[in-house]
């Protein structure tokens, strides 16, 4: 596979830039490269409203100066970016993904590689999605190699941070899931769930992943790759004995715990037992001031994958952006196909799950909704990387959503870039401000009025120049 890498990114001309000062990086290596992006608009990230006619000023990869164009000096000897018509958006950073194990139509732990995670990571970028939590279905070692070459700048792609394998109870939810039966860690007591939790402290994950959640079913039938499968018992539970104990002996490793869950009863119980973050909504009933409270005051963040909640009967919808050419540029088209077809649209309609899927996913949007206007940290994630869920897009699909339950498009994306870099606690992501790394998109259109327009993306910039996405593209087999 050709890959880019750091260095070799550095070397890409900017393409687009015009004026008389020569192209970008000509004052060669010894001096610093600076780029002044102007005439289009700057959604910062933030919250703050676009700026309209707005410039960027980027030296060595760093944020130097942003505003409106007619407050911003243009540096002496800076290579211009024309942006007219066009505006800028920071990066994504998903809290909540899944990578390597999607080959074409074949799900599983058994595509997970080197390779197939790189693509995965490849795709995220493509999208302009700078970051992704992957969490607890990493097999191996593979994630955190690539995470650590990352950081010493050989490796591209988005940045990964891992949580390693998951841990669930014996029989827990997903051990029994075809293709991830062999990826958590079960554990039956407390010494065992401590000693996971110390061995994933040894390889130096960024998080631990407990799932708490039974997969109760409607009439024992669960829906699995397009085709049902009757007389389906719940998965046991982890209970609360044990993950309290994951959550002590991490926190005594000073590593933060997030939780998959669906109920409130659940949700409460983590939150008391110590959670860090809920990585996915509460979804059997609305939230109620006593759960609200104890978010705010145990500062426990929130990321609500309101696409994941959809998937689970969106599929029988026929939903449109399955034709969008922005999917289609890095999913092949035999998948998209069978996810078209007439058997899995009808598999996904004969559901007897979907009603209740249906009012979950209801209650998942209400209920960020409330706790966001409630002042809960909400962070971006979107279970991408799991069956049928596609890396890079999803997120964009994600807040589609916020914006569908109420928020404003600045809104959602401060979830996104800002909200979702100070959880991570990483310094390469955040908003576009002065002093903080330039990684961002150039997209046509206006997302401060239509939210969609991130999902036409003309450039990809990490850290100033240019990423070659064509030669990506080359790459998205299946």
């Amino acid at each position: 596979m050709n890959r880019f890498s750091l260095a070799a990114i550095a070397l890409l001309v900017l393409g687009a830039c015009g004026g008389d000062e020569g192209a970008p990086g000509e004052e060669g290596a010894t001096g610093p490269v600076t780029t002044f992006f102007e005439n289009g608009n700057i959604m910062l990230g933030n919250g703050n409203p676009m700026i309209e006619n707005g410039a960027l000023v980027m030296t060595d990869g760093v944020v130097t100066d942003v505003g409106p164009l007619d407050q911003i000096e243009h540096p002496p000897g800076a290579d211009r970016y024309d942006m007219s018509e066009h505006t800028v958006v920071p990066f994504l950073v998903n809290l909540h993904g899944h990578v390597g194990y999607q080959r074409g139509t074949n799900f599983g732990s058994h595509n997970y590689s080197r390779e197939t995670v790189s693509v995965d990571l490849d795709r995220s970028i493509y999208y302009g999605v700078g970051a992704v939590v992957v969490l607890g279905t990493d097999i191996d070692d593979t994630a955190s190699i690539i995470r650590d070459e990352q950081a010493s700048g050989e490796n591209s792609g988005a940045r990964i941070f891992t949580a390693g394998r998951g841990i669930t109870a014996v029989n827990g939810f997903p051990s029994r899931r075809d293709g991830l039966g062999d990826v958590p860690i079960q554990v039956g007591n407390e010494d065992q769930a401590r000693q996971a939790v110390r061995d994933l402290a040894s390889a130096n994950v960024d998080f631990i992943k407990i799932w708490v959640d039974d997969n109760r079913q409607v009439s024992g039938q669960v829906f699995r790759g397009g085709q049902l499968v009757n007389n389906f018992s719940s998965d046991t539970k982890l209970s609360s004995a044990l993950y309290g104990a994951v959550i002590d002996e991490a926190h005594m490793n000073d590593i933060r715990v997030v939780a998959h869950l669906r109920s409130l009863a659940d949700a409460k119980a983590l939150v008391a037992a110590g959670i860090d973050g809920l990585v996915h909504s509460v979804r059997d009933r609305a939230v109620d001031q006593a759960f609200i409270d104890a978010m705010l005051e145990n500062d426990v963040f929130y990321v609500p994958t309101l696409i994941s909640h959809e998937v689970e009967f969106v599929y029988g919808d026929e939903p449109d952006w399955l034709g969008e050419g922005f999917l289609r540029e890095s999913i092949s088209g035999a998948v998209i196909g069978r996810l078209r077809s007439n058997a899995i649209v009808r598999g996904f309609r004969d559901n007897l799950n979907a009603g209740t899927r249906r009012q979950e996913f209801d209650n998942a949007m209400e209920n960020f909704k409330t706790l966001y206007d409630a002042g809960v940290r909400v962070g971006l994630g979107s279970d991408s990387g799991e069956a049928e869920k596609f890396p890079g897009f999803f997120e964009h699909l994600e807040m589609e959503l916020m914006v569908r339950a109420g928020l404003t498009p600045a809104q959602a994306l401060q979830i996104a870039v800002q909200n979702s870099a100070e959880i991570l606690g990483d310094d390469d992501f955040g908003p576009l401000e002065v002093g903080n790394i330039g990684n961002f998109t150039i997209v046509p259109g206006n997302p401060s009025e239509d939210i969609r327009a991130t999902r036409n993306i003309a450039e990809v910039f990490y850290r100033g120049v240019a990423v070659d996405r064509s030669t990506m593209m080359t790459n998205f087999t299946n």
